[in-house]
């Protein structure tokens, strides 16, 4: 993306001819296809696409205000107007003094180049047939001299030869005769860029074809090493043959790519064949693809190392992962934190590769440092404010990957969130809860986390018998249940220490608590409790013992004396009225 847009920089600036830019200081860098010798600038007169000879000039310091100097290339493309115009005339010419249907090719006597002293330095001038007046070329200046080495007659003569011989070659490609033969050479192009591109898309429908068939194989979704690691009762790495075929997909995509990009440089050289085979278009050729297409080959290159880097690092992380040092325990550990580590070091890689990229691109295409370094530098300040966040984000994000405080794959809360973390990279965490909302954190809120998974889980279980229960009794009970559950085949990789803690942890109203441990591989101690709980509910009930139930006991209250002065049941009530 930084690639592209650096070529849309470079291609307007190619096209507009270096804009004024009020960021540059009064010393500005020559623009493309300008060369500086010393004290002189030196470019190429051009004709229809091809380079005739080198033009110098005093350097321009400052092309905003040039003064009374000319920079060499407005010298050079005034000569290049001058060339185009007297093709032109000549064309107008032998129309206008055709005798046949279709006139010849113009023989030597029809454009001549001579050469005439004017003010001591001798100037190139063009005659078109016999009867015209001649026009003025260009002046070999004592600049031109300095640089080529040679006195200005003798370089006179040499570019005079040059001049006659590209005109008439000019003139010749723009009759009808090689019209002709230009068109069926621009066919033949587009018709093998049209063969190639059938090929090409061929070759890509098939690897397309390979790669859904590689994808409908058992275990080869695109799954994280912790994730196949813990999802199995046994914690041994993946088999061979997944990590062949995740290869091959791998491998399969990559020659995908390499075709598309394929195809699209096939139309790009067809383009620009088609374009150079004529003379009217040549310059298109190369002014207007140059740009481009360096872009282009600069966007490839770094894609293609980004792609070939991803390939060294998923096998350097096989060849870490089938490393079968160390306990179980270890190698879950190891894989999640891997997987973290993979996928952070892929981001950081992508990030240095496509800067690099971008300022060899900068450098190819000659944009001036100090507006380069200038728009740096506004950009920076402007971010300051908003990027410090940024920073911390990163740096907390270090350390997490060097302190080992979590990976993908675990059970971590941080007071705001609590989940599996899904991913994590240099800048944020995301957590996915456990109702499947995905929360998002930049690391620089993580400022404290429970690692709920980090080598062994446990599952904490908490049971009220009644309060009368033979406690001996029913502890046994647990524990046999828990005993048992530990052989099972189906729940044995799971369980890693059966009775870790048993006892009564609380006597209450409710009866008695009993409280045990049981320590379990990573992530599994929520199923573990589950099936534990199950089991315990049918044992307590086949030895008879009750759950615990609240106690309650109600107590009447205390019957109120009557006053003494109160009439009593059997007084009748006094005559208030006696």
């Amino acid at each position: 993306m930084v690639s592209l847009v650096v070529c849309l920089l470079g291609f307007a600036i190619e096209a507009q001819a270096q804009l004024p830019n009020p960021l540059e200081n009064s010393v500005s860098t020559p623009p493309m296809r300008v060369q500086r010798a010393g004290v002189l600038e030196v470019t190429a007169v051009t004709l229809d696409g091809k380079d005739l000879f080198d033009i110098a000039a005093p350097v321009v310091l400052n092309r905003q205000q040039p003064g009374l100097q000319i920079p060499v290339e407005l010298r050079a493309r005034q000569i290049e107007l001058t060339l185009n115009q007297v093709v032109s005339q000549a064309l107008t010419y032998l129309e206008e003094n055709a005798v046949d249907a279709e006139p010849q090719v113009p023989g030597s006597e029809l454009i001549q180049v001579r050469i005439e002293q004017i003010n001591n330095l001798p100037a190139l001038f063009a005659r078109i047939g016999k009867f015209s007046e001649p026009r003025v070329l260009l002046t070999v200046t004592n600049h031109d001299s300095q640089y080529h080495g040679r006195s200005p007659s003798q370089l006179a003569q040499v570019w005079q030869r040059q001049l006659q011989e590209s005109l008439l070659q000019s003139l010749a490609s723009r009759q009808p005769a090689a019209l002709k033969t230009q068109l069926r050479t621009a066919l033949l192009i587009l018709l093998g860029s049209l063969g190639l591109t059938v090929l090409l898309a061929g070759s890509w429908q098939l690897l397309g074809w390979r790669k859904r068939s590689l994808e409908h194989k058992p275990d080869v979704a695109p799954r994280s090493f912790a994730a196949e690691i813990l999802s199995s009762p046994e914690l041994s790495p993946v088999s061979r043959y997944q990590l062949s075929t995740r290869q091959r997909l791998q491998l399969v995509a990559f020659f995908r790519w390499l075709i598309f990009w394929g195809i699209a440089f096939v139309w790009i050289a067809g383009l620009a064949g088609t374009l150079h085979v004529f003379p009217q278009t040549r310059r298109y050729a190369s002014d207007l693809f140059k740009v481009p297409v360096l872009c282009l080959l600069t966007w490839f290159t770094s894609g293609l190392l980004n792609r070939l880097a991803n390939i060294g690092i998923d096998g350097f992380a096989q060849a870490w992962e089938k490393n079968d040092l160390g306990s179980g325990r270890n190698v879950a550990h190891r894989a999640m934190r891997i997987s973290t580590i993979i996928n952070a070091a892929k981001g950081f890689k992508t990030v240095v590769i496509y800067l690099l990229a971008a300022s060899l691109l900068l450098q190819a295409l000659k944009l001036a440092p100090v507006s380069v370094f200038a728009l740096g530098a506004i950009a920076a300040l402007a971010l300051s404010f908003a990027a410090q966040s940024l920073v911390k984000d990163l740096v907390n994000g270090v350390l997490i990957l060097l302190e080992d405080q979590y990976a993908i794959g675990d059970l971590v809360s941080t007071g705001t969130a609590t989940g599996i973390v899904e991913n994590l990279n240099l800048r944020i965490t995301q957590i996915r809860g456990e109702d499947g909302r995905l929360v998002t954190l930049p690391n620089s809120l993580v400022t404290q986390v429970a690692n709920l998974s980090r080598n062994w889980s446990r599952a904490v279980i908490t049971i009220d018998v009644a309060y009368h229960t033979d406690v001996d009794r029913a502890l046994a009970v647990v524990q046999t249940t828990a005993q048992t559950m530990a052989q099972d085949p189906n729940w044995r990789g799971d369980i890693i220490t059966p009775i870790e803690n048993l006892g009564v942890n609380e006597v209450t109203h409710a009866g008695l608590t009993l409280l045990l441990w049981i320590r379990t591989q990573p992530l599994k101690q929520y199923g573990v409790a589950r099936e534990f709980r199950r089991r315990l509910r049918l044992a307590l009930a086949a030895a008879g013992i009750p759950i615990g139930i609240p106690q309650q006991e109600l107590t009447p209250l205390p019957e109120e004396k009557p006053p003494e002065n109160h009439p009593g049941p059997d007084h009748p009530k006094p005559d208030l009225l006696t």
